[in-house]
């Protein structure tokens, strides 16, 4: 009996583990075979019309929340090298990002439009329980507020290859690089495992780093040098188990190699090796950071600056931030002593707000955070310098898009193309310069399978078309989500469900592929399911 006890207890494991990649890799749907369609990837034709081009830097942060950015008003930990690239140019006060979990934010910035336009609505996955690991999971009380939704009908192996970025989209890496750029990725990539969608086959002539949706800070969990924190979840706990393995390994133009360093440190580095060997021609860098995602992990030299917050959670967290923030300064020096700052434009952005289910953020003043539809979850900091294009100290107060990054980058280098279509970005130097006089965008939407939301004026409606709620914000007199106007402005609302159903009504109304989860959020006196 005891050694069926144990079986069992090692099964329900198993499952629950087995569960944690599904969640990290993670909208409802009905049971079907999943099928990618087969896709042809553009042969691109571009041209550039400006003389002396600039370059173009992504800097991209991993989950962080506007609450953790002096820029914004934290005063909890000190951001100065970020806040200096707003100081160098604008800060954008009300930035929206697509989504708010990673790849499918990250998808719509490479290609400037709603991923939903192309299927792209939930996380790659990397693989799927089968009929009896879905059933033993369903029941798991070890999930905590993670709740498993849909199944057990699954794409295939070969399935699970094609997800990503599909191959007849065009991102902003294969633009630049057929233009003549130099293109490279340092940091995270998790918009497509197989080799068809990594990002040497994406537009990037030089990659390091990593594939999936995290990775550990440093080759072992216990290491001299560096603090820890496993929070009681389960998905924290597959993380440190994972570690570098899977798609957490550390790749060099797609080979596997051994880094010893701090990561966030380690891509600083190759991001600066990437700018001095092409410093004499023009390049497109994609920096993308996994700070402060979890695992969470710093060196001692930041734990110790933050002594006195007792609770260790937050307090490694925040020394990871603050990590963050000197390794951009120490990329941006490097920048400024290559005499490069001149002539490159630089953005500086987080895929989504911070995820509060860690306990170790809350996004106030905004309500929610990652993976959910309220402003923690996608309204995130967001800046750029351009040297004598942009007017250093800029605050910019209308609604913007992380999408905007694609049309302002292309214009600014003068490269068109007859594949660039349907493109939902702006280019935001005419509204910067005053040349335009109005906010860049009407509308704002977003869309992550039973939870809808638009931004329209001051208005954001908010609903879940599954579990029937719906609300209605002031944007301008409550930020932070807190008075539900629906019943008392139901002309405002009624005009916004028809804006989003004329958005929507285009849209393919299928993902490429299904997700697993829900996410349990108690806000004040409500509880909410989100798509994970």
């Amino acid at each position: 009996m005891q050694y069926l006890l144990t079986l069992k207890q090692k099964l329900h494991r198993h499952i629950s583990n087995l569960l944690l990649a599904l969640l990290l890799a993670s909208c409802s749907y009905n049971s079907h075979e999943w099928d990618i369609p087969e896709q042809t990837k553009v042969v691109l034709q571009t041209t550039t019309q400006v003389e002396n081009p600039p370059n173009i830097i992504i800097i991209m942060a991993d989950d962080l929340g506007k609450s953790e950015v002096s820029a914004y008003g934290n005063s909890e930990v000190s951001t100065p090298h970020i806040d200096q690239i707003g100081a160098n140019g604008v800060t954008f006060q009300d930035a929206y990002v697509t989504s708010p979990v990673c790849a499918p934010s990250r998808a719509a910035i490479l290609t400037g439009k709603y991923q939903q336009r192309y299927g792209f609505e939930t996380q790659p996955m990397e693989f799927y329980p089968n009929r009896l690991k879905y059933s033993l999971a369903k029941n798991a009380k070890r999930l905590g507020d993670w709740n498993v939704v849909t199944g057990p009908v699954y794409p295939s192996k070969e399935m699970i290859l094609k997800q990503g970025i599909p191959l007849n989209e065009v991102t902003l890496a294969e633009l630049y690089q057929n233009a003549g750029y130099e293109t490279g990725i340092v940091g995270k990539w998790h918009l497509g495992f197989g080799e068809e969608y990594q990002p040497e086959n994406r537009g990037f002539n030089y990659q390091y780093g990593f594939l999936g949706a995290f990775s550990r800070y440093t080759p072992e969990k216990n290491t001299n040098g560096y603090h820890t924190f496993i929070q009681k979840d389960f998905s924290s706990e597959y993380q440190w188990k994972v570690g570098r393995d899977k798609n957490a390994k550390i790749l060099h133009n797609g080979v596997e190699t051994i880094e010893n360093d701090y990561l966030t440190f380690a891509f600083t580095d190759k991001a600066k090796e990437f700018v001095t060997k092409n410093k004499d021609t023009n390049f497109f860098l994609y920096l993308s950071y996994n700070a402060p995602h979890v695992p969470f992990q710093a060196p001692d030299a930041y734990y110790e600056q933050f002594s006195h917050i007792k609770d260790e959670n937050r307090r490694i967290y925040l020394a990871m931030i603050k990590a963050l923030d000197d390794a951009v300064g120490d990329f941006m020096n490097h920048l400024d002593s290559l005499n490069l700052l001149d002539n490159t434009i630089v953005y500086f952005i987080s895929d989504n707000g911070g995820a509060s289910y860690t306990k170790a953020t809350n996004n106030e003043p905004l309500k929610g955070g990652k993976l959910t539809l309220f402003e923690g979850g996608v309204n995130v900091p967001f800046m750029m310098q351009w040297k004598g294009k942009i007017a250093p100290g800029s605050r910019f107060v209308a609604p913007v898009s992380a999408m905007d990054i694609f049309t302002t980058s292309l214009n600014a280098s003068g490269i068109t193309s007859n594949e660039i279509k349907g493109i939902d970005g702006v280019d935001l130097m005419p509204y910067l310069s005053r040349k335009i006089d109005r906010d860049p965008h009407e509308r704002l939407y977003w869309r992550a399978d039973h939870v809808r939301a638009i931004r329209y004026k001051q208005w954001k409606l908010i609903l879940s078309t599954r579990d029937n709620w719906l609300e209605l914000y002031n944007m301008e007199s409550d930020k932070s989500e807190k008075i539900n106007l629906a019943e008392l402005n139901t002309k405002e609302r009624e005009n916004l469900l028809a804006y989003f159903e004329e958005w929507n009504k285009d849209l393919p109304q299928q993902p490429l592929w299904p997700r697993i989860m829900d996410r349990k959020f108690i806000i004040g006196e409500h509880v909410y399911y989100f798509p994970a």
